[in-house]
């Protein structure tokens, strides 16, 4: 499993979800000149409309665009081929410093969210506690941070809890135990391997952790599928979080 690490300031400086995206896509890249002041990448528009869910490069470019005039972005001089042809785009991101506060981010979720969807899974990863192993926001906190309408974030939120990369428990009042009161969502991260060797661990570790919240976290934090030699185990985020 591949982390990356992105600074929590990303939600403060007044991105659109296309711009959030794009730039978290960015930041994902490893550093292919080391010399530029910066991380340096080389990446197709292409490339970069595919990972991020976009279905025009012309999109892609007036995101560039819009990231080059915040500063975010300094797009470099493109070389050319022997053929008379363009080179492939290679841009130097300023990445925001992620000394005070930052989150991890699994980096196979690109490519499988379109940019609201990705807006509104980063918002989750940035607010996850690692004192209560969830992530708490009501929809109108995370639409007042994201800019986006109530109704799209739920909308969102159905969808991502769909795709199988979150979980939403809801929360019953202390007062009443008939009404619900909070959402929290719970990160789901994929582990490639052994079925027998490392779901069976993880399963117990999980369950000698959360013994008080095992009813919770039975259908929460470990889903296998068996039927072949190596296949995907989903389990909760505590290690990506950990190791990330």
């Amino acid at each position: 499993m591949s982390n990356i690490k992105l600074s929590n300031k990303m939600f403060a400086i007044g991105l659109n979800a296309k711009e959030l995206s794009i730039y978290a896509y960015l930041c994902s890249l490893p550093n292919d000149y080391p010399m530029l002041d910066g991380a340096a990448v080389k990446v197709k528009q292409a490339t970069i409309a595919q990972k991020c869910g976009l279905k025009a490069v012309q999109t892609v470019a007036k995101v560039i665009d819009s990231l080059a005039a915040k500063g975010l972005v300094v797009p470099v001089k493109r070389s050319t081929k022997a053929n008379g042809y363009k080179g492939t785009y290679i841009y130097e991101v300023k990445k925001l410093p992620t000394t005070d506060s930052f989150f991890f981010v699994d980096r196979s979720v690109f490519g499988q969210l379109v940019p609201r969807q990705m807006m509104i899974y980063l918002f989750i990863c940035k607010s996850f506690s690692l004192k209560l192993w969830d992530s708490w926001n009501s929809y109108n906190d995370i639409a007042e941070q994201t800019g986006m309408k109530r109704e799209t974030i739920i909308e969102t939120i159905a969808e991502l809890e769909k795709m199988k990369l979150i979980r939403k428990s809801r929360r019953k009042s202390k007062d009443n135990k008939r009404v619900f009161v909070d959402n929290h969502y719970f990160l789901i991260v994929y582990i490639t391997g052994k079925i027998r060797k490392h779901c069976k661990k993880i399963a117990r570790m999980y369950c000698e952790y959360n013994r008080t919240v095992q009813l919770l976290y039975k259908s929460i934090l470990l889903n296998c599928n068996s039927n072949t030699k190596k296949s995907i185990c989903q389990v909760g985020s505590n290690n990506f979080f950990e190791t990330g």
